[in-house]
C-alpha cells in the first residue's frame, strides 16, 4: 500500500519543493533552478533551510499516510462486524410481530414484554427456537388453515411458557 522507496517520496517532495520555489520567484526576476548545477541549494545556509523543508514535508507525508491507513483499517473493521451481523439468525418475536427477538444465555427477550426465563431449558438458540416454532406451526396446519396467535403465559413454578394456540381449531400447544 505504501511506497516507502526513498527515491518515490524524495520526487513527489522535490516537485512540491520545485511549485513552491516558483511561486516565491519575483515575475520580473528569475531565480536559478532549485536542482541546476549553478542553483541557490548549492550554498550551506539555504540548503540547510531546504533540508529542513525537504523533512518537514516527508514527515507531513508520512503523517497523511498514516492517518489514511488507520481509517481504512476502521473501514476494514467497521465492514467485518456489518458482514458477521448479517451471519447472526434474526426471529421476529411470535407475540408483537414487529421486534427481533433478543436471546441470552438465561433469556429469550422482546421489548414487548415478551420475557422467557430459559435457565430451565438448556441451550436455547435462536436455531432450536426456530425449529420449534415452525414445527408448532406446520403441525397446527396440518388440521387447520386459520392463523395460529402466540402468548406467554405464567407456569406454576413461576417461569413463563411460549404458547400456541388457535380459536377456530381448539389447538393448543407449548412451544417453549
Amino acid at each position: 500500500l505504501r511506497d516507502n522507496s526513498p527515491r518515490s517520496s524524495s520526487i513527489i517532495v522535490q516537485e512540491v519543493m520545485e511549485e513552491e520555489w516558483r511561486a516565491l520567484q519575483p515575475d520580473d526576476q528569475r531565480l536559478p533552478s532549485l536542482w541546476g548545477p549553478h542553483g541557490v541549494a548549492q550554498e550551506c545556509d539555504e540548503l540547510a533551510v531546504l533540508e529542513e523543508i525537504h523533512r518537514e514535508l516527508m514527515s507531513q507525508e508520512m503523517s497523511i499516510i498514516d492517518e489514511y491507513e488507520r481509517n481504512l483499517q476502521f473501514e476494514q473493521q467497521y465492514i467485518s462486524s456489518l458482514v458477521e451481523g448479517m451471519d447472526e439468525m434474526h426471529i421476529v418475536c411470535p407475540t408483537c410481530h414487529m421486534n427481533n427477538l433478543s436471546f441470552s444465555s438465561s433469556f429469550i427477550s422482546c421489548p414487548c414484554g415478551l420475557y422467557i426465563n430459559t435457565k430451565v431449558c438448556r441451550n436455547i438458540s435462536p436455531d432450536v427456537l426456530q425449529r420449534l416454532l415452525e414445527a408448532r406451526v406446520s403441525e397446527h396446519m396440518e388440521d387447520c388453515l386459520h392463523s395460529p396467535v402466540f402468548s406467554v403465559t405464567p407456569n406454576t413454578d413461576s417461569h413463563a411458557s411460549l404458547m400456541i394456540s388457535c380459536q377456530a381449531c381448539d389447538y393448543l400447544s407449548v412451544v417453549l
